[in-house]
């Protein structure tokens, strides 16, 4: 995948940008997904495809740490390149096989997964299948018996204004942590653990992004990209900063019961 097309240079966009800088594409530390995915003993050799792959991190430490064959699909085609060259940088480009496509046209072609992976991913399962109870019953038929899903995704620490409630519904199912826990057991997944992500490690996923934004915009003010990427990282930090006070990150990690 490389990052030109006819000629030209790809367009930049912000999150292209952002996924650059951050180490995992949310308020999450590759050490914290490590140790929280390594309690469950995932299958090395096992299949795993994670949704949404953003700067590719995720899908890397698949491969490197747990000796996993992954399958990961990633819409944007800048974040996309991004991800293509971390994995030929870390030499797994035999056991990740990158997609640029949504998840349901991969998802009806995979066998069931050992591990599927979607963390922060805009309508993995489509739009129609966004609220986690719709989610979870999906990602469940496409696992293999035993096998693992790690959901990661904002949710609500206190009832929102109607105004955020309303824009956040326009991307995602944000619901009380509670929720996650309750359609997990209704699509027979166990909940192994939960991690919620602390203030420090969001306060530094949200400065990191809106920096790296900054400084692209002031290094390169002629840039055809510039207005829009300027626009949507006002647009970014505005709603991250109005929102904190409502939402929190959490991952959940279930599994399949074993046949």
């Amino acid at each position: 995948m490389k990052p030109w097309r006819y000629g030209w240079p790809m367009r930049m966009n912000f999150h292209r940008l952002a996924y650059e800088e951050i180490e995992v594409c949310n308020a999450l530390t590759l050490e914290t997904f490590r140790a929280f995915l390594e309690q469950a003993s995932p299958k090395p050799g096992g299949r795993a495809l994670e949704i949404g792959a953003g700067n590719a991190a995720l899908a890397i430490c698949l491969a490197r740490d747990f000796g996993m064959e992954v399958e990961a699909v990633e819409v944007d085609m800048a974040v996309a390149a991004l991800a293509q060259s971390r994995i030929n940088a870390a030499g797994v480009e035999a056991q990740v096989t990158l997609s640029r496509m949504r998840s349901l046209t991969l998802l009806d072609d995979l066998p069931p997964q050992d591990l599927i992976l979607c963390v922060g991913a805009t309508d993995p399962v489509g739009e129609e299948h966004r609220h986690p109870n719709d989610a979870f019953r999906e990602l469940a038929a496409r696992l293999a018996p035993g096998g693992l899903l790690v959901w990661g995704d904002l949710y609500w620490t206190e009832t929102p204004p109607e105004p955020l409630a309303r824009v956040m519904a326009l991307t995602n199912a944000c619901t009380p942590l509670a929720d996650w826990t309750t359609a997990a057991g209704t699509a027979g997944l166990e909940v192994l653990d939960i991690h919620i992500a602390d203030d420090p490690t969001w306060d530094t996923y949200v400065s990191i992004m809106d920096a790296a934004a900054r400084d692209w915009i002031a290094a390169h003010p002629d840039r055809i990209e510039r207005p829009h990427i300027e626009a949507t990282a006002d647009r970014v930090r505005s709603f991250l900063t109005f929102s904190r006070p409502y939402t929190g990150f959490a991952l959940q990690l279930m599994r399949k019961p074993a046949a």
